[in-house]
């Protein structure tokens, strides 16, 4: 009779042990899924976030584009604004003829009166009016051109005393020699040099030089 009740309780013991351990299992399963879910949700949160955030790179792009081809249009229209007010000649702007002969390698500036036709031109209309010459120099008051001559310039002079006064002549484009003034200025003014000087002619180039050199004799 006891070893009959033994056997019993050792049955019941087994088939609790084996209930205990189908418990541990569904709840390990049970455990296992819900954080296979977890993390699939995660990773599909993840995923959206990523889509989002390219969404708005797209959208901040596409302000940047809108904001670049604006500033682009905004630049063009002052452009066209700064051509449409481009400098033009005023009517009391001085004309300056710059020209420069080879031959003797030297330049005049000839100052001219304004021709009427140029005043409001811009410097492209100016130089489409002259297209001999080079537009070298444009501001509202003054227009500078530019050309240059196969030739000798015209304001090669020289000094001389004739009949006790101060004579000047002027040496033309072919070497020869014409008279251009005959001054007051008496020879007894003159230095033992200048007098030397001008036995050959006392050569001088410029109309500015010219009328220095005679107002120091003077």
């Amino acid at each position: 009779m006891y070893k009959i009740t033994i056997n019993v309780n050792n049955k019941h013991k087994k088939r609790v042990d084996e209930g205990m351990k189908n418990k541990i299992i569904i709840i390990t399963s049970v455990i296992c899924l819900a954080i296979s879910i977890i993390c699939l949700i995660m990773l599909i949160n993840k995923k959206d976030d990523s889509v989002e955030e390219n969404d708005n790179k797209t959208y901040v792009s596409e302000l940047i584009e809108d904001d670049c081809t604006e500033e682009y249009k905004q630049e063009q229209k002052t452009t066209k604004t700064v051509s449409s007010s481009e400098e033009k000649v005023s009517a009391n702007a001085i004309l300056i003829l710059k020209k420069y002969y080879k031959n003797c390698e030297h330049t005049i500036n000839e100052y001219v009166e304004l021709p009427q036709e140029l005043v409001n031109m811009t410097k492209e209309e100016v130089g489409n009016q002259y297209p001999d010459w080079k537009v070298i120099g444009f501001e509202a008051g003054k227009v500078t051109l530019y050309k240059e001559f196969d030739d000798v310039c015209n304001e090669h002079f020289k000094l001389r005393a004739e009949e006790g006064m101060v004579v000047v002549y002027i040496v033309n484009r072919d070497g020869s020699e014409s008279i251009y003034e005959r001054t007051n200025i008496s020879e007894e003014y003159l230095t033992e040099t200048d007098l030397i000087n001008m036995q050959n002619g006392l050569e001088i180039y410029g109309k500015e030089e010219l009328n220095k050199i005679i107002e120091d004799f003077e």
